[in-house]
This record gives structure tokens, sequence and C-alpha cells, in this order.
């Protein structure tokens, strides 16, 4: 029992200690001290967590779906571990994985809304992925299902009954959020539907944590409705936010959408 402790308590502080390390951008010692707590506390999936991000911020896709993996096998009905392999796979090119494990995320937590954004998200992203490599037919697929999620919400909330909506505490009742609608507005547009697009990305210009990247898919919209004057408006919002936007929005202009 007393060995049992100490190997927690020296994971902890190796996890802490990391911690500090990467606060103060030295990823290296960052890395080794995270690597340590999982080695002295391998029943956590935390710290496998916390390789995977060190590894995704340092573009290692391969160790970082390894560190996912390694979450997700020891946190079997977290949501938030499947959403997190699901990145993972994704910055790997792992498309139709991505979307698997997105979908599982929903599956696990079908009343949390986070999981339906992540969706979205990771389907818009996925299509994007395979429209860049060429892929049309897997792209539309994804892209298509990104769409469908606001009325798999709308279904779940019209599934419960009024006791049930009565008794709803914990969180506020499923509704189509900001970030939802960015990335149903990301997939309506590399469909070609501009006009869909507009009013998604619209409704997620308010939010200002989407503000940049809503601004800059909205700039990409009107561009496809021949007006170049409101899209560099847009570009120009998007730059107060991210200096990178004009180089990313040149960067997605290039990828022709679907028809």
């Amino acid at each position: 029992m007393f060995l049992f402790a100490f190997f927690l308590a020296s994971a902890n502080g190796y996890a802490r200690q990391a911690g500090e390390y990467l606060q103060r951008g030295n990823v290296q010692q960052g890395l080794a001290a995270m690597q340590k707590a999982a080695a002295y506390n391998p029943f956590s999936a935390d710290y496998h967590t916390g390789l995977m991000r060190i590894y995704l911020a340092t573009g290692k896709t391969r160790q970082a779906v390894e560190e996912a993996g390694a979450a997700a096998a020891r946190s079997q009905y977290g949501a938030a571990r499947q959403a997190d392999l699901a990145q993972a796979y994704l910055a790997a090119g792992r498309y139709a994985d991505a979307v698997t494990c997105a979908r599982r995320a929903l599956e696990l937590a079908p009343y949390q809304i986070a999981w339906y954004e992540t969706l979205a998200g990771i389907c818009a992203a996925a299509g994007r992925g395979e429209l860049q490599a060429g892929n049309k037919d897997a792209a539309r697929q994804h892209l298509e299902e990104a769409l469908q999620v606001p009325g798999m919400l709308q279904a779940r909330v019209a599934g419960l009954g009024e006791e049930e909506k009565k008794l709803w505490r914990d969180a506020p009742m499923l509704a189509v959020t900001p970030r939802l609608q960015l990335g149903v507005g990301q997939a309506r547009y590399l469909l070609g539907k501009f006009t869909e697009a507009e009013q998604s990305l619209q409704a997620a210009l308010p939010d200002n944590q989407l503000k940049g990247e809503a601004s800059l898919w909205l700039a990409l919209v009107k561009e496809k409705q021949g007006k170049p004057d409101e899209a560099q408006k847009l570009i120009q919002e998007a730059g107060k936010i991210n200096k990178n936007s004009e180089a990313v929005f040149k960067q997605l202009k290039a990828l022709e959408p679907l028809k």
C-alpha cells in the first residue's frame, strides 16, 4: 500500500513538473516529465492525454494517436477521451477513424452539447482533408454527415418527455449553438451550398471565441458570391484576431468546393 501511494505521489509530482516546464516553453523537459508521470501511474488516462497534447503540439501525430488511444483504453466510457482520439486521428490524416471516434463520443454522452459540436466540426474537417487529397466521394460523405448533426440534436430533444424536461438541471437544454453552426457552415461551403453556409456562419459570428474563424469562412462565401469588397472586410476582421488569416484564406480559397 505504501509503495502504491509512493508511485501515485511521484506521478502527480512529475505531472506538475511537466506543466511548469511547458509553461516556460521547455517542451522536451515537459515531455520527459510527463512520460515519467505515465510510467509511475500506468492506470491514469490523464497522463496519456497530456502526452497526446504535447505530441500534437510538436507535430508528432503517430505518437499522438498512440497516446490518445492509451487514454481512451483507460477510460472506455469517457466521451472526452474519444473526442481527443478523434482530434489525433484528424491530425494524422486518418479521417474515417476521426469521424468514428467523434460519433462514439456522442453515443457516450448524447445529452451534452459539446459532442454534437465535436461531431460537426470533425466531419467538416475530415471532409476538407479528403477534398484536399482529391477523394471527393469520401469528402462528400463526411460533409453531408456534418449537416445531419442539428437534426440529430433536435430529435434527441424531441424524444424527451415533459417530466424529463422539467427535471433537466445539470446543463442548459440542448440547442443549436454558434460552434455547431460553425461546423455546419464550413461543411455547407465545401458542398457548394453558399446561401445556406452564409446563414450558418452568420449565426456563429457573434461568438467572440469563434469570430475569427467564422469571419474567414464567411469571407470565402462572399468571394464565391461575387462580393470581393465584403470578403476583404471580413478578412481584415479575422486578421485582428489571427495575423495568419490572410494566408489561411488563400489556402482555403484554392480548395474548390464540391458541386
